[in-house]
């Protein structure tokens, strides 16, 4: 082989784009539009024995939109009802992820007062979803890392490092992040 036999191969494929995984999108997009338009139904939903049904219904719906399949089933989603700062907080752990910036686990975070009566309908559309994702990261030591990110409907904000990613964990960082700590 010559010195510059290497010009007359033929140039290799780039891949295509596949676009993000289902994994990203259920997680990203496809939960976090759900939950930041009706964050009460969503309340009641994971509440309900209707939760498996809704997260297969999503999930198949990400499936079709990605034109591929996620790689994990929707009973490998596990839903955490919890608190944080006495508000009701949803925490959805999702299969682990394979990717940088697939998340480990999504909160939904519904700041009302559950004691109190509950909102009326003037009310309720005012209330907002705070919606907090905890996402694999890389480290140039190659350590496990973690990202602390918050979505609204049209920003990203990025918290930098994040807990280790278990429920208790994740919730203890919304806990300190919402008191301003």
């Amino acid at each position: 082989m010559g010195l510059f036999d290497f010009l007359k191969r033929k140039p290799e494929k780039a891949p295509e784009d596949e676009g993000p995984s289902p994994h990203y999108v259920f997680a990203h997009y496809a939960l976090r539009q759900i939950a930041l338009a009706e964050p009460l139904q969503i309340l009641a939903i994971v509440a309900s024995p209707d939760v498996e049904n809704f997260i297969d219904a999503v999930l198949q719906d990400v499936v079709e939109q990605c034109g591929r399949e996620a790689g994990f089933e929707a009973a490998d989603i596990k839903v955490h009802p919890k608190r944080v700062n006495d508000y009701p907080c949803v925490v959805v752990e999702m299969p682990e992820p394979q990717e940088a910036a697939e998340a480990h686990m999504v909160a939904i975070l519904v700041p009302i007062d559950l004691s109190k009566d509950p909102p009326s309908e003037e009310e309720q559309e005012q209330i907002k979803a705070h919606y907090y994702t905890l996402e694999k990261s890389f480290s140039l030591t190659g350590e496990p890392r973690t990202v602390l990110a918050e979505w609204g409907e049209s920003r990203h904000s990025n918290y930098g490092e994040g807990p280790e990613p278990t429920v208790e964990a994740f919730v203890a960082a919304l806990n300190s992040r919402s008191s301003g700590g």
